[in-house]
């Protein structure tokens, strides 16, 4: 009777065991989408999805062109499967599609994907919102190929454009689902990875024809490329034109400081910026590659930063890390503006070693070209700190007199003979630039929320090619530095006190 007994509460428990399998596996059939969206793939088979990659197909015609199609949408279930709810690609095959053509909508679907993968998702039918391998390390050989920043960036944009790369590095590690939610409307682009912003209404570029604009509707594609890659709960908002009118709007009404904001490095762990509308990372010149800038002798990562870590120049070296300017000072050669904002710890006369002293350039192709900087003299004792703006070497000197022989008067700068820097605290700098190359253009100081002057009556035009303007930072330093950032627009003075007085720096202002 016993042994009955045993028996029976086994078969009892498989059978139970049983339904509760088949029960996760129906729940997990049937996503439940979040109120205002819809399901667009059902967890069950691949029905509303059919094979396509649209480059193998983009240059035939005709019969070639049918016959191409035909045998994608025959390859299709050989390389996709629907497993536990979720939808399976093996790395190879044609992309998933979608029967359904989409215009303005949000876009809510989870990923997970395998070591070095390379997969993203089209926009009606474009490519693409790029998913990256991020432990992938930057090859200088391949410099617009950037998985280390992170996925979610408009992969497919002209290097070096707004949302071209994502903002902030926001993948989840591997085995671990990550969630994006993306918003469509016209060519007007937002990605979310993970809750966070990476993209912030970047125009998405057509790439089968960069002259006009993304087409009104088309598909939405799941691109496959050499890995297993696994998708789930597709769900999609559709957008009216009401909603879509009302979303543009408020996106660019804002003026504060965290739209203005566009690179912020914290120092908290690595050289590069933990935020940027362009290129997060931080570089350093190599024979003739720029290669990703780490910790050397002489600069380093500390753990005593004014937020958090800083950079700390622990002497004199050759050593710069810069980052490159497409999307962050964003260069013009009308009427440039833009904003710099670092705090310093240092003593200058104890600290530094003969000779200039440079905590923040911005440099183009040739110095002669125009030239800017932050600046301790070399000889004075104690040292001056001057904020200069030289714009084309025919202006700023017609007789070829060396920097160091121009009467002070005479040089397009600001400058502070007893300027408050210490090793016991913390100096804030700033300065801003306004309508370089245009009418009235001027630049200020300030340090610690006060200004300190302004550059102005100059002319100040420069000749720099946009491509090769970069922001370099310790040419000769010695000193720690921290919280740096950049603006795309002057910063009135009560904003840059506001900056001064944030509780956890500028990653407070960070989207």
């Amino acid at each position: 009777m016993q042994s009955y007994l045993q028996f029976a509460r086994a078969v009892g428990f498989m059978f139970a065991l049983n339904l509760f399998s088949i029960l996760t596996l129906c729940d997990a059939a049937e996503p439940v989408p979040p109120k205002g969206f819809r399901a667009i793939f059902n967890g069950e088979d691949l029905s509303g999805w059919h094979g396509l990659n649209p480059h193998s197909a983009s240059r035939l015609k005709g019969e070639k062109k049918e016959a191409n199609l035909k045998k994608q949408r025959e390859e299709f279930a050989q390389h996709w499967r629907v497993e536990n709810g979720e939808l399976v690609n093996d790395g190879h095959g044609p992309y998933a599609t979608s029967d359904e053509n989409f215009g303005d909508i949000e876009f809510l679907i989870e990923y997970k994907t395998v070591a070095k993968a390379d997969s993203g998702i089209y926009m009606r039918g474009t490519p693409q919102i790029q998913i990256w391998d991020w432990n992938q390390k930057f090859d200088p050989k391949r410099p617009t190929r950037k998985p280390h920043l992170g996925s979610g960036g408009l992969f497919n944009n002209t290097p070096g454009t707004a949302g071209r790369d994502p903002m902030v590095l926001a993948d989840n590690p591997f085995g671990e689902w990550n969630k994006f939610r993306i918003r469509q409307i016209g060519s007007r682009t937002w990605v979310w990875l993970n809750s966070k912003l990476v993209v912030d209404g970047a125009t998405m570029e057509n790439y089968w024809d960069r002259k006009i604009p993304l087409p009104a509707r088309g598909p939405i594609m799941l691109q496959t490329h050499g890995g297993e890659i696994r998708w789930r709960n597709l769900f999609v908002h559709d957008i009216n034109a009401k909603e879509a009118k009302q979303i543009l709007s408020q996106a660019d009404a804002k003026t504060d400081l965290s739209k203005a904001l566009t690179l912020h490095a914290s120092f908290d762990e690595t050289l590069d910026a933990d935020f940027s509308r362009g290129d997060r990372t931080s570089y350093v010149r190599q024979g003739k590659l720029d290669v990703q800038a780490g910790e050397v002798d002489g600069v380093e990562i500390s753990s005593e930063g004014r937020f958090g870590g800083s950079l700390d120049f622990t002497k004199k070296t050759t050593y710069r890390p810069a980052f490159k300017d497409p999307g962050i000072v964003n260069y013009n050669d009308k009427n440039w503006s833009t904003t710099v904002s670092v705090w310093l710890r240092l003593n200058p006369d104890k600290d530094l070693e003969p000779g200039y002293c440079d905590p923040v350039q911005i440099v183009g192709d040739s110095s002669k070209k125009g030239f800017i900087f932050l600046e301790f003299s070399k000889d004075e004792t104690p040292r001056y700190f001057r904020y200069a703006i030289r714009p084309l070497f025919e202006i700023w000197n017609p007789d070829g007199v060396s920097w160091a022989d121009l009467p002070f008067e005479k040089r397009p700068m600001v400058q502070v003979e007893k300027p408050p820097f210490t090793r016991e605290a913390w100096t804030h700098v700033v300065f801003t630039l306004e309508n370089i190359n245009g009418e009235k253009p001027q630049g200020k100081l300030y340090l610690n929320g006060k200004l300190h002057g302004a550059i102005e009556n100059w002319n100040l035009k420069f000749g720099w090619d946009p491509k090769q303007v970069k922001l370099v930072l310790g040419a000769s330093y010695v000193g720690q530095m921290d919280d740096f950032a950049v603006f795309n627009r002057v910063l009135s003075e009560k904003e840059i006190q506001q900056l001064r007085g944030l509780k956890n720096g500028v990653a407070d202002l960070r989207p």
